[in-house]
């Protein structure tokens, strides 16, 4: 297995023409970079500097343990109603782009995170937590590159009722939190049926190497 380490790279930053009017807009092309794992609709919001989706090393919320365990990203967007906020209304399938487009006219609130669930997991998600877009001015373009994250609220068991993606079709959220860490860290990656694990339900078809998510933003 080859996850150990995140990745989190900006790539390709243009500069142009300083937009001075009020509004910050934000246009975000999503691309899902494994062969066999589909994105839960990913999450998106714009928010102020001392807030964070996730830290490596930290217990996840509530709500992003919702989104790491199930997909659904209605509780993570709910907890920041302040904050301007978008999510994907299907699930993004490998190889294929989503276009999300994020507003707002308070220049205080111009972090971005983005969170999607890799649905044949127990609890693996991905994207980028308080990236920083106040420096980006008109026609800018930015492209980050992100690893596969273990929310630390699931055992990985690979079994089928405990994984809510198609190659499962099991249980989503539980409140129960049994992964023996309890914190945030890089995923590990899975070990599949194909591999000798008798119990699981994935083969090597849901393995995944890093990055498993491009994410480019383009100041509009």
């Amino acid at each position: 297995m080859k996850y150990i380490v995140p990745i989190l790279l900006a790539l390709g930053v243009t500069a142009c023409d300083s937009n001075n009017g009020s509004e910050f807009t934000y246009q975000l092309k999503i691309t899902n970079l494994t062969n066999g794992q589909p994105f839960s609709p990913p999450a998106a919001i714009l928010h102020e500097a001392g807030y964070a989706v996730w830290k490596i090393g930290e217990a996840a919320s509530a709500e992003l343990e919702q989104l790491a365990e199930s997909g659904t990203p209605t509780p993570l967007l709910d907890s920041r109603s302040g904050d301007p906020g978008v999510a994907g209304s299907e699930p993004l399938p490998p190889g294929q782009s989503v276009a999300l487009t994020l507003s707002t006219t308070d220049d205080t609130r111009l972090n971005l995170s983005l969170a999607t669930m890799l649905v044949n997991t127990n609890d693996a998600f991905t994207g980028i937590s308080t990236i920083d877009l106040s420096a980006m001015q008109t026609g800018d373009t930015r492209t980050y590159l992100a690893s596969a994250f273990d929310a630390g609220t699931e055992d990985n068991s690979e079994r089928a009722a405990t994984i809510p993606g198609p190659a499962g079709g099991g249980e989503g959220f539980n409140a129960a939190r049994d992964d023996a860490t309890g914190v945030v860290t890089a995923h590990s990656g899975v070990v599949s049926h194909s591999d000798g694990y008798a119990d699981s339900a994935l083969t090597e078809a849901q393995r995944f190497d890093n990055p498993v998510i491009k994410i480019e933003v383009i100041r509009m």
